[in-house]
C-alpha cells in the first residue's frame, strides 16, 4: 500500500477537523434559541473550557508561559477574541452559511495584508483565486445601506480575523503553535471575563450540554489546524479553511432548516471553488 504523504495526512486532518469550528457555532446558535443568552457568555465559556481541553490534549507538555509576557500576543488575542465575539453576534440573527461566507472576507484581506505588512510573496494564481473568492462574498452579502446588522457583524469579524491571521504569521517565531493556541484561550478568557461573568444565564441540563458542545467542537477544530500545520507548511493547506463554509451550510440546513436563497448559493459555490482551486495548486508544489 502506498504510504500517504505528510501533505495528504495534514489535508485530511484539516479537512475533517475544522468541521468543529462551525459545529461549535451551531451549538452557539442553539443556545440563542434555547434561552436569552449573551454572545459574550458563549465566547467566554468556550474559551475557558477550551483551556482545559487543550491542556489535556497535550498532557500539559510543551507550553512556555514566558511567551505571554509579550504584548504582541495580547494584541493578537484581542483580534481573534473580537472576531469570535463578532461572528457570534452575527449568527444570532443570520443563517450560518451567510454569516460564514461574509466572515471569510478575513483570509482574503489577510493575504494582501501579509504581503503589505510582512512582505510575503504573492502569486498571480493565488491573487486571482482570492479575488474570485471576494466576489463570492459580495454575491452572498450584497452590500447596501439596508444590509442586516448580522452581516455587518460578520464582515467586522472577518476584518478582525484578517488582523489575527497576519499577526499570527508575524509572531510565528515567538512560541510553538500549541502555546500560541493556549495563549489565545487564556488571554481571551481574561479579556472576556468582565462581560462573561455578568451575563451567565440560567444553566439547566440542556444549556450545560450546549456549552460543552460549543467548547469541545471549537477546541477540536483549532487543534486540527495546529496539528496539520505542524506536519506541513500551514500556507499549503490554509485554503482548506473554506471547507468551513460547506460545513456551515450543511449544519444550517440540518439543525435550523436554513436553505440559502439562489444568490447565496451562487456566492457560496464561487467561494468554495476558489478555495479548492487554490488548495490543489498548493498540492502540486
Amino acid at each position: 500500500m502506498k504510504t500517504l504523504s505528510p501533505f495528504t495526512i495534514a489535508a485530511f486532518i484539516m479537512g475533517i477537523g475544522i468541521a468543529g469550528i462551525p459545529l461549535g457555532d451551531t451549538a452557539g446558535k442553539l443556545m440563542f434559541l434555547h434561552t436569552s443568552v449573551e454572545p459574550a457568555f458563549i465566547a467566554w465559556s468556550r474559551y475557558g473550557l477550551g483551556i482545559l481541553l487543550v491542556w489535556l490534549a497535550y498532557a500539559g507538555r510543551g507550553f512556555d508561559f514566558t511567551a505571554m509576557k509579550d504584548w504582541r500576543l495580547w494584541l493578537r488575542s484581542f483580534f481573534v477574541t473580537a472576531a469570535v465575539f463578532s461572528i457570534l453576534n452575527s449568527i444570532a440573527t443570520e443563517p450560518l452559511a451567510n454569516a460564514f461566507a461574509a466572515f471569510f472576507i478575513g483570509p482574503i484581506f489577510a493575504y494582501f495584508g501579509a504581503a503589505f505588512f510582512l512582505r510575503e510573496q504573492i502569486t498571480w494564481f493565488r491573487t486571482v483565486t482570492l479575488i474570485i473568492a471576494f466576489l463570492g462574498v459580495i454575491i452572498v452579502v450584497r452590500p447596501s445601506i439596508n444590509m442586516s446588522p448580522g452581516l455587518v457583524y460578520a464582515l467586522m469579524g472577518g476584518c478582525f480575523y484578517a488582523a489575527f491571521l497576519v499577526s499570527t504569521r508575524w509572531l510565528a517565531h515567538v512560541a510553538r503553535p500549541r502555546m500560541l493556541l493556549l495563549s489565545n484561550l487564556i488571554m481571551g478568557t481574561l479579556l472576556l471575563t468582565p462581560m462573561g461573568i455578568t451575563s451567565i444565564p440560567k444553566i439547566d441540563a440542556e444549556m450545560f450540554g450546549l456549552v460543552i458542545w460549543s467548547a469541545a467542537a471549537s477546541a477540536i477544530g483549532n487543534l486540527a489546524i495546529v496539528l496539520s500545520s505542524s506536519l506541513v507548511d500551514g500556507s499549503r493547506i490554509a485554503p482548506l479553511i473554506y471547507m468551513q463554509v460547506v460545513y456551515a451550510t450543511l449544519f444550517g440546513i440540518l439543525f435550523f432548516g436554513d436553505l440559502p436563497d439562489k444568490w447565496a448559493w451562487v456566492g457560496l459555490v464561487v467561494l468554495v471553488i476558489s478555495g479548492f482551486a487554490s488548495f490543489f495548486a498548493q498540492k502540486k508544489q
